[in-house]
């Protein structure tokens, strides 16, 4: 389970070959994108704790599927996606979402 704000991690290419640079700029600007997209929508969130699935965000980034699964797992490991707890969540709301009261 992640809390706002989530990171994806950059591609640290810096070698001298001109497309293998482009391609790491590339996906770097994907990765902002993606970035931006979950944690607008961990921001926007109003349950304790909700999942996210890799299609629901390539729809709302504008990003190719592959790319948002590929980039995305290392947010949380997840196959699929990723589950996140709503920023400010306190532990008595986190109990009570976990136990589906919420």
């Amino acid at each position: 389970m992640v809390t706002y704000p989530v990171h994806v991690t950059r591609n640290g290419y810096r070698g001298a070959d001109p497309r293998k640079r482009a391609k790491a700029q590339q996906e770097n600007r994907d990765a902002s994108i993606l970035e931006a997209t979950a944690n607008r929508l961990i921001q926007a969130q109003t349950r304790g704790i909700k999942s996210y699935l890799w299609a629901e965000i390539s729809r709302e980034s504008g990003l190719d599927y592959d790319t948002v699964k590929r980039l995305g797992f290392s947010i949380d490991g997840g196959s699929n996606g990723f589950t996140a707890t709503r920023p400010g969540l306190t532990e008595e709301e986190y109990e009570r979402a976990m136990k589906g009261l919420e």
